[in-house]
């Protein structure tokens, strides 16, 4: 029974570092360089086995094995093929009204003429 829950705790860590993986994906917007992803994604390598190594400190989890290993994967696997999906549907819905909110702020209410942007 200990192995079942320490494959389901590593099956949520896993899920959780996909969510921080969308996070870390996001700071990299804003970057124009090739040299950013490859150091944001060792940044969150790091970062994800600081929080694994302290998830199993304080759960006293076994060694690293290859079923706690298996378990992370497929929480990550899970999370990028269901709540992944539905967290990028909801953004871009979220997007789209944002977008179509601050285009009508810029239409006059008598000509329904668009504004003149400031340069």
């Amino acid at each position: 029974m200990t192995q079942f829950y320490t494959f389901l705790v590593c099956i949520l860590m896993g899920a959780s570092g996909g969510a921080a993986y969308d996070l870390v994906s996001l700071l990299r917007l804003p970057f124009r360089m090739k040299w950013v992803r490859p150091c944001l994604d060792v940044l969150f390598c790091l970062v994800f086995a600081a929080g694994y190594l302290a998830v199993s400190a304080a759960m006293e989890l076994p060694s690293l094995r290859l079923y706690t290993f298996a378990g992370c994967l497929a929480g990550f696997a899970l999370y990028l093929k269901s709540l992944h999906k539905i967290l990028a549907f909801v953004t871009k819905k979220l997007y789209n009204r944002i977008k179509l909110i601050r285009k009508e702020q810029r239409i006059c209410p008598k000509g329904k003429r668009v504004l003149q942007r400031k340069k």
